[in-house]
């Protein structure tokens, strides 16, 4: 009877890491995927791995906000990066934390990605905020505004319909 319990509890004990090596194994998976393309400015690949909080919120204002003012040196220089996942910590059956480094030719940096389970996957779940004023700048329709002033624009003048009165002393 004893070897019988004995033998039920190794069973159970053997089924239980498994499943968790297996769920850690599919974490891994999803944040290595996320995080390499994220790395590589490569954001739209990212989306499969990611949320659909994330893709609406984070990875859509990313691609619209951030990417254009980004300088192609700074893409160069910084690529191609390399993941390396350090651990996967599973913090209840929805949540886990991922902690990597990226390597790229100019910096090592190491970090946590946060990843939830929704369905059967798991996916990244990133929420930035982008400010604002860079919101408000890109809702501008720079074509309209250098009609209406014909190149009268001054970059840094914060009046743009009359001069300052200094530079009229000027």
């Amino acid at each position: 009877m004893r070897n019988i319990a004995f033998i039920l509890c190794a069973f159970a004990m053997t089924s239980i890491l498994s499943c968790c090596k297996s769920e850690k194994s599919l974490i891994e998976q999803s944040a290595m995927g996320y995080l390499t393309a994220m790395s590589n400015y490569k954001i739209s690949e990212a989306e499969p791995y990611a949320t659909a909080e994330t893709v609406e919120n984070t990875l859509h204002a990313i691609e619209k906000y951030i990417m254009p003012n980004l300088d192609s040196n700074v893409i160069k220089q910084n690529t191609p990066a390399t993941i390396e996942i350090i651990d996967v910590s599973i913090v209840d059956d929805t949540t886990a934390e991922v902690t990597y480094k990226k390597t790229t030719p100019i910096q090592v940096q190491e970090g946590k990605l946060e990843m939830v389970k929704r369905d059967k996957d798991w996916k990244a779940q990133v929420n930035i905020q982008i400010p604002e004023m860079l919101k408000i700048e890109y809702k501008v329709d720079s074509k309209a505004l250098d009609e209406k002033y014909k190149g009268k624009l001054t970059p840094g003048r914060t009046d743009q319909t009359k001069p300052s009165s200094r530079m009229k002393k000027e």
